[in-house]
C-alpha cells in the first residue's frame, strides 16, 4: 500500500525532533529512524493495528513513549499524527474524519 502524510505530521516529527534533542543531543535523529521504521511496519501490515478511541490506529514506536495514528482509505495508508510522551491524542479530530 501507498503512504500518505496529513499536513501536520512533518511538523509533529520535527517538534518532537527538537524537543528531544534539546534533552539529548542526538535522540531526535533516532525518533526520526524510529519513526519510519514504524511506517515500515505499518505499510507491511496495515490491518495488524485496531483503531482505537480516536477513530484512528496507533502504532506504539519501539524504542519511544510514542504513537504514530493511521488510516486506511481504500488501497492507501494516510498517516494522521505522531505524538511523543502522551500529548493530547484529541487533536487527531481536528485533522479529518476518521
Amino acid at each position: 500500500m501507498d503512504v500518505r502524510y496529513a499536513d501536520e505530521v512533518r511538523d509533529d516529527l520535527l517538534v518532537s525532533m527538537a524537543w528531544l534533542d534539546e534533552r539529548c543531543g542526538g535522540l531526535g535523529d533516532q525518533l526520526e529512524v524510529e519513526f519510519f521504521a514504524a511506517v515500515s511496519v505499518v505499510q507491511d501490515r496495515p490491518f495488524s493495528f485496531a483503531a482505537d478511541h480516536t477513530g484512528y490506529r496507533p502504532c506504539r514506536l519501539r524504542r519511544f513513549t510514542a504513537v504514530l495514528y493511521y488510516r486506511i482509505e481504500s488501497d492507501i495508508i494516510v498517516v494522521m499524527g505522531l505524538f511523543v510522551g502522551g500529548r493530547d491524542e484529541s487533536r487527531l479530530h481536528n485533522r479529518g474524519e476518521p
